[in-house]
């Protein structure tokens, strides 16, 4: 293995996109090359190694799949299972959805149900509430006619894991993946860190500046996105997912399930810019991993993105080859150009540079951004006031599923709390509001839009997420209503 180029590969890549830290792991057929880049810290002079913690976000996901075929294999739960069957909860609004639904669509993501992900980003409620609120979700899409990415699937999933096994998603994935692969340093839950000690800081980029943020806390929602690894623990795991289930002459799990998590499920919609760079005309969803073709080679691989983290791990089955990248900056696709650069090597692919692919990508995301935000501009109204005296605005709203939102006047003007969310409203026109979250809440600015009665009465806020095209009405509760519930 010329480790040479895969530190070349590995360094360019931090260095072309302000990186911080990172670490890889490769697997080429018997060998293994661990190695750790840059700092854990910014400005700091603390050397990132193999060892180092990072947070791997939605690599996770193929954590919890495992974890369910292992059930399967002990007849403990069916891919066909109803949800239900394991946790009696669990409840979706669209009445054939609900009445079909099993294992086997929760983490395909072909329930219907987009991704709600503000319920539990930052969020105050647990996953049990998180779970009864998902009754109140309408579907985007029809039952198992479109990939819808959905978090808050994989958390029932985990719930399901812990009723069909006896014990909690993470002591599962603890003492049945962790433990026999010797991924020692790897944890499920930011909770854990000051147990290991050496760990990265997250950072993002805002604009052209690297700033350090907090880490994210996702414990309610653990199935979907909460282990924290490094790279010679994913070196283990990369290994065990190339393989027929066994470790070390111990079978963990059968090869006919292992093989079913890494099978087609549902169609995921090709984008330009998978088309153009990476030749990739084919891609699924499986069972906690995406198979495409890269190249006119097939692949098994999925990423992982939250607050200061990417994670990539990418598996060549018929090669032997498998790699995990590990990243302290939060930057869309940039672990992507790395893979993809280390799998040319590997695979012995002509070339290409990726780090300047994925450079003009972000300089024409920027360029839209940029466009949209001044069409927006361009169509508020001038001169315009709100209808109401602000206190008018004042009250309590709520939703069946998102909770109580509440509006109050601070400093002369209006403020809006959600959940753990609270920002300032800016007047807009007419009777919409703006404001903006600061990091680290909600990277995405909002808009809230209040309705009237027909007598006028304020009645309604709209609460909107103009860049991903997701709002929820919130009904104003009368001042001789029962008290809201969360």
């Amino acid at each position: 293995m010329d480790t040479t180029a895969i530190d070349a590969i590995l360094e360019k890549g931090r260095e072309a996109f302000d990186i911080p830290g990172a670490a890889v792991a490769v697997v080429r057929g018997d060998e293994t090359y661990l190695q750790g880049y840059g700092t854990k810290k910014l400005g700091k002079d603390d050397p990132v190694t193999a060892d180092t913690i990072f947070a791997v976000g939605s690599v996770t996901k193929a954590f919890t799949t495992t974890a369910m075929a292992m059930l399967v294999d002990e007849g403990k739960m069916s891919w066909d299972d109803h949800p239900r069957k394991h946790v009696p909860g669990f409840k979706l609004s669209d009445a054939l959805a609900d009445a079909n639904v099993n294992l086997r669509d929760l983490v395909a993501h072909r329930t219907g149900l987009a991704r709600h992900d503000c319920l539990w980003y930052n969020s105050r409620w647990t996953s049990e509430e998180l779970l009864a609120k998902i009754a109140f979700l309408a579907p985007a899409f029809s039952f198992r006619s479109t990939y819808q990415y959905n978090n808050l699937m994989y958390m029932v999933a985990g719930l399901a894991v812990e009723a069909a096994s006896g014990m909690t998603w993470d002591e599962f994935v603890r003492s049945r993946i962790f433990e026999p692969l010797g991924m020692t340093r790897s944890l499920t839950s930011v909770n854990q860190l000051g147990a290991v000690g050496d760990f990265c800081t997250p950072h993002e980029k805002h604009e052209d500046e690297v700033v350090i943020v907090p880490w994210t806390n996702l414990d309610a929602v653990g199935a979907c996105g909460s282990i924290n690894s490094c790279a010679r623990d994913l070196a283990n795991w990369v290994r065990f997912q190339l393989g027929d289930g066994t470790w070390e002459g111990r079978q963990l799990v059968s090869k006919s399930n292992l093989d079913e998590t890494h099978s087609p499920h549902i169609v995921v919609p090709v984008d330009e810019a998978s088309r153009d760079l990476a030749e990739t005309t084919i891609t699924s969803y499986c069972l906690g991993w995406n198979l495409l073709n890269y190249r006119e080679r097939t692949i098994i691989a999925h990423g992982g993105a939250i607050d200061g983290f990417n994670a990539s791990v990418a598996l060549v089955p018929k090669a032997g080859v498998g790699v995990a990248i590990l990243s302290n900056l939060a930057n869309d696709m940039t672990v992507w150009a790395m893979r993809n650069a280390l799998l040319d090597h590997l695979l012995g692919l002509p070339p290409k540079d990726w780090n300047a692919e994925i450079k003009a990508i972000h300089a024409r995301n920027r360029e839209k951004a940029d466009r949209e935000k001044r069409e927006r501009a361009e169509k508020r109204a001038a001169g315009t006031r709100p209808s109401h005296e602000l206190s008018a605005y004042v009250g309590e709203y709520s939703d069946d599923a998102y909770g109580t939102a509440t509006v109050g006047l601070d400093d002369g003007g209006l403020c809006f709390a959600w959940n753990n969310h609270t920002v300032k409203l800016e007047h807009w026109h007419f009777d919409t509001f703006a404001g903006k979250y600061e990091p680290p809440d909600w990277p995405v600015p909002i808009e809230v839009l209040f309705s009237l009665d027909a007598d006028g009465t304020v009645s309604a806020l709209r609460l909107i997420w103009p860049e991903s095209g997701n709002d929820r009405l919130f009904v104003k509760r009368k001042t001789n209503d029962a008290p809201s519930q969360g």
